[in-house]
């Protein structure tokens, strides 16, 4: 029963919902604005599924809300290098049209922060999401997990 809460409060009007609300209406003004609609579309989902993990395996209040914690870190950090691969990709290496947000007139975080300013939102988002589990038992894959999502290349 505490799964599907959790899911549905990550898929509902307080999550995904809102997010993609958000998302149709005018491009986010400022980086409080566009990590409010990254922690709400994509964040919440990647958060939920975190937790998820931890409620499958029993675990108390304290280790779910760690791994909300670090699925909201590598969340932010998987976007904004989404972001930056979107500025200097290839279509070919992606696998998808580059330049996208753009053309529909998406602020992202490439346009608020560059790309330089970005990788080092990633590697603070990284380091955030991997203290967060640094007292799991078995965190050697998130750990990993959360590394390559920060230098994935598409």
């Amino acid at each position: 029963a505490e799964g599907v809460l959790v899911l549905a409060a990550a898929c509902g009007g307080d999550g995904m919902v809102a997010g993609q609300v958000l998302d149709m209406g005018p491009a986010a003004g400022d980086e409080a604005a566009l990590r409010q609609l990254c922690a709400l579309k994509t964040g919440a989902m990647i958060r939920a599924a975190a937790e998820l993990g931890r409620i499958a395996a029993g675990a108390g209040l304290e280790e779910r809300q760690k791994a909300a914690a670090y699925g909201s870190h590598i969340g932010l950090a998987f976007q904004v290098r989404d972001d930056m691969l979107d500025v200097e990709s290839s279509e070919a290496e992606l696998g998808k049209p580059i330049g996208s947000d753009r053309e529909m007139g998406k602020r992202t975080f490439a346009d608020l922060l560059g790309l330089k300013g970005c990788t080092a939102l990633i590697a603070k988002e990284t380091a955030l999401a991997k203290e967060a589990v640094a007292g799991f038992a078995d965190n050697g894959f998130l750990l990993c997990l959360a590394d390559s999502l920060a230098d994935r290349r598409s």
